[in-house]
């Protein structure tokens, strides 16, 4: 459908606004792939159900516009002076293989901004949403087959006073050919939406942004519906919901349908995940929450006023509740209507009145089941002495000193050009010889000794810091590198962030090169007050052809630091020890059988059960299974900023990797850790190893001398 004929321009149709739209959609400043993908993939599912088959397939693929279109689109713009987006270098196609479209159901649902869908319990059909985000964008285009005609259809804004206007480029009789282009056997629609932005999201995110996102779930776990995600360079993938694997034990805690209010009914199930659930990027991805649904359309995941709280960790569910829909069609016949969605379609009006209910009946069905949660947690906690409490926060804050300069110069060695191989491996001896008295072959090489001012990073672009933890509402500096070798000075540099941070950049183009011969940007990250603790929020920076990626984790205020506590569980786990580092809390499980011998030594040796940790060995231990537990989180971190957006073929590999970063990490600093987590006088030599004169059963001897 590329080869068009000249356009007649008088078979241009300009398009009406009722007030609906206006009330609904004018203020919604902007669109971003949060709100396209939905509004795309929701439109190709309702058509595949119109069209009355069991099953239908979507495919959704991002790809470099045609340029000859592109030739085309730009002289008829301009020929129509229409205000339209002139060019762009991506565009995002959804594909279905639904009813399809003709001319006359384009101009019918095309011809009005502002009109309901033509059936109930489906997301749109061009009814909500399409046209906002062409609009958004500057253009659009719609190809489709219907009963065996085919048209082609572009969308952009009218040059006069009228909101947009539309023309059908192609509309003949289907063949062989346009079925073919299309990819579908009998019908169906492909949608393309123009990308105006410069940069494309890394190939991974946007792979895990459209496996969660919330209004996508209802299709995505559907199994009569298979989504495919089409990438530059990227083979295509089936896209599936990546659902929390359920507790074996407690997979459901409630399952029962309640009454909000004398009219409206809503069926809540809650479920128990096997392992804690992240909080994710965004409320528009995350996965755990209660799923609030009605008909085909997912509202938002919600746990009303128990967010952020320990015992939702675990949770999440569906809450159904059919009356959403026709209540907000009753809005939008009223003249001042109080919608139950809010305008930009992110979830349900909480100043609604039905809403507030809704929300208030979530916490009853909560309360008692977080209460329960919270207290499961905490059983079998174990208080340790004071003073190993407070030898705890001394060994904490070394351990959070570690991570710190782990995170903060991940991989830095590999970011520095080195010279020539050598052929054989330098000794302590070699290093102090003369180059005149080194061996042949070593005294020809470069100098490895070069001072690090004069080295160059070889990451042409990169954050000096990643990932950075904000508080809500805290601001923070960051510095941007660039190799002026690869970006020289006076490069146009772009940033592009999610909703919740706002970015601040203080020079536009990167400058020239200091004193260490890298060019630096200096901006200003700040997060949201209304960004929730425990979300992953992401900074894209680009310039030229390269690309810099900054993760800024949001943690509670009282968090200090990535550790805050050492928590000690008197119960049997396979695992000695696990660190949450959204909660920073590493718990040791004190009740396996290696501690419960060391328990009965430290009684023996005279000890009483609560100053068991007292005890050198049980001591030790305890500190080594908590900081391994934070070693291997830490080591997974850093090999992933090494490796982003990469999933290792060989899981073994990937498993090795992670294993020697944990150890690095470990010969790094580990001894300081025992230093700071133990008593000065194991290291003074004050321990001593008093033997007992027994002959017929030894019993465990105490390390701390009188």
């Amino acid at each position: 459908m590329s080869s068009l004929p000249q356009t007649d321009h008088s078979t241009v149709r300009f398009g009406i606004a009722r007030g609906r739209y206006f009330r609904e959609n004018f203020a919604q400043g902007g669109v971003d792939l949060v709100q396209i993908i939905p509004e795309l993939v929701t439109n190709a599912d309702a058509a595949i159900a119109a069209s009355g088959r069991n099953s239908g397939r979507i495919v959704l693929e991002i790809a470099a516009p045609d340029p000859a279109f592109i030739e085309t689109w730009r002289a008829q713009m301009r020929a129509l002076r229409s205000p339209a987006l002139p060019t762009w270098h991506h565009e995002l196609r959804c594909t279905d293989d639904g009813e399809g479209v003709d001319a006359s159901v384009i101009d019918s649902r095309l011809g009005a901004l502002g009109v309901e869908p033509p059936r109930a319990g489906q997301r749109g059909l061009f009814g909500r949403g399409l046209r906002d985000v062409w609009l958004a964008q500057g253009a659009g285009r719609i190809e489709g087959i219907r009963a065996g005609q085919v048209v082609e259809s572009w969308f952009f804004p009218a040059p006069g006073d009228e909101p947009y206007a539309f023309m059908h480029v192609l509309d003949a009789q289907a063949s062989r050919k346009h079925l073919d282009n299309l990819g579908v056997s009998e019908s169906g629609t492909r949608v393309t939406v123009p990308l105006s932005a410069a940069r494309l999201p890394p190939a991974g995110r946007l792979r895990a942004l459209v496996s969660q996102l919330v209004q996508l779930r209802p299709i995505l776990e559907d199994p009569a519906r298979m989504v495919y995600l089409v990438q530059p360079g990227q083979t295509p993938q089936l896209i599936r919901y990546p659902g929390p694997d359920p507790d074996p034990e407690r997979a459901v805690l409630f399952d029962d349908e309640i009454k909000v209010t004398a009219t409206v009914n809503a069926r809540i199930v809650v479920r128990r995940a096997k392992e804690p659930i992240s909080q994710g990027f965004s409320r528009a991805t995350r996965r755990g929450g209660l799923l609030i649904r009605s008909g085909r359309a997912a509202h938002e995941t919600t746990l009303a006023t128990f967010e952020g709280r320990p015992g939702t960790r675990h949770l999440y569910g569906e809450v159904f509740c059919e009356a959403i829909e026709q209540l907000q069609r009753n809005a939008l016949d009223k003249p001042r209507p109080e919608l139950v969605v809010k305008v930009d379609r992110s979830g349900l009006n909480e100043h609604h009145p039905i809403v507030e209910k809704l929300y208030a009946s979530i916490d009853r069905v909560l309360k008692p089941i977080v209460a329960a949660e919270e207290r499961r947690a905490s059983a079998h906690l174990v208080t340790a002495p004071r003073a190993v409490s407070a030898r705890d926060q001394v060994g904490l804050r070394a351990l959070n000193d570690l991570l710190k300069t782990a995170f903060e110069q991940p991989g830095r060695g590999g970011s520095e050009p080195g010279g020539t191989a050598s052929p054989k491996a330098p000794t302590s001896e070699l290093e102090r010889l003369d180059p005149e008295d080194q061996p042949r072959g070593l005294a020809d090489e470069p100098d490895l000794t070069e001072p690090a001012s004069s080295k160059r990073p070889t990451d042409a672009l990169r954050f000096k810091q990643s990932p950075v933890r904000l508080h809500p509402g805290e601001k923070r500096t960051v510095t941007l590198l660039a190799n002026p070798a690869s970006l020289p000075s006076g490069t146009p540099v772009e940033i592009q962030a999610d909703p919740g941070v706002t970015v601040t950049v203080r020079q536009a183009e990167i400058p020239d090169p200091g004193s260490r011969g890298v060019s630096t940007i200096q901006m200003t990250v700040r997060a949201r007050v209304t960004v929730e603790p425990g979300s992953r929020l992401t900074v894209l920076a680009a310039a030229g052809e390269h690309t810099a990626e900054l993760e800024l984790i949001i943690v509670r205020h009282r968090a200090s630091g990535w550790v805050r506590e050492i928590a000690r569980k008197n119960e049997d786990q396979s695992i000695e020890a696990e660190f949450d580092p959204e909660t920073g809390i590493v718990t040791v499980y004190e009740g396996r059988r290696e501690f419960r011998e060391l328990e009965r030594a430290a009684h023996r040796s005279g000890l009483t059960k609560k100053r068991a940790p007292e005890y050198v060995p049980f001591r030790m231990l305890e500190v080594e299974a908590a900081a391994n537990a934070v070693y291997h989180w830490a080591a997974a971190q850093v090999v992933a900023q090494r490796l982003p957006e990469e999933r290792p073929t060989d899981p073994g590999e990937y498993a090795a990797a992670v294993h020697h970063e944990a150890q690095l990490l470990r010969h790094r600093s580990h001894h300081k850790l025992m230093q700071a987590f133990l008593e000065p006088e194991i290291f003074d030599g004050a321990v001593t190893v008093d033997r007992a004169r027994r002959t017929k059963t030894s019993r465990q001897l105490s390390l701390v001398g009188d």
